[in-house]
């Protein structure tokens, strides 16, 4: 979802620069943190509301596709090949929808995952008192920055990504035929 790594981008990476680089004068007013934080808060409500009308998308895909099952076994049995041939090419194209909008998902959770993660790191360091110094600074292993790990998700997101809609194989068509042929003829 670009609108929210791109967003997660430009908050996380302003409100965390100020913070962690320990100098008072970068550090920003609270109030403006404040907001900056609320504004991360709203976005994650965003991210939560669309994992939930993908998680309806995706039962209602499944739906469809059970039916498109039932009804291609009700045509095959009255001996219409023609609409059960039809409605087979449907559910495999549904079910390719059905792959995408999972892989979408999937993605969308580790984003919103990330988001919320960071969200959490950010009010912890803006909670730390003014005269105490950063993890970074105190010693601690550095991580990697925000941008960093955004390329890495990103880089994640693109090797897990669904492939393109492809045309529905006519010959996957025909042995799913086959095999409800010798499932209903038992």
């Amino acid at each position: 979802m670009p609108s929210l790594r791109d967003k997660l981008t430009v908050l996380v990476r302003s409100s965390l620069g100020g913070i962690r680089s320990g100098q008072g004068a970068d550090r920003p007013p609270t109030g403006d943190l404040s907001k900056r934080i609320a504004a991360l808060r709203a976005e994650i409500d965003r991210a939560l509301d669309h994992d939930e009308h993908l998680a309806r998308d995706i039962e209602a895909a499944q739906a469809e596709i059970a039916s498109a099952d039932r009804q291609a076994d009700e045509a095959l049995a009255r001996g219409d090949e023609a609409t059960a041939r039809h409605i087979i090419r449907q559910m495999q194209r549904r079910q390719q929808q059905l792959a995408m909008l999972q892989a979408e998902q999937a993605q969308h959770r580790r984003s919103a995952s990330d988001l919320i993660r960071r969200v959490n790191t950010l009010e912890a360091l803006a909670a730390e008192k003014p005269g105490t110094k950063p993890a970074r600074e105190r010693g601690a292993a550095p991580g990697p920055s925000p941008a960093e790990r955004l390329r890495q998700a990103g880089e994640e997101a693109a090797q897990t990504a669904p492939i393109a809609e492809a045309e529905v194989d006519e010959q996957a068509v025909e042995d799913d035929l086959a095999r409800r042929r010798a499932r209903l003829s038992l």
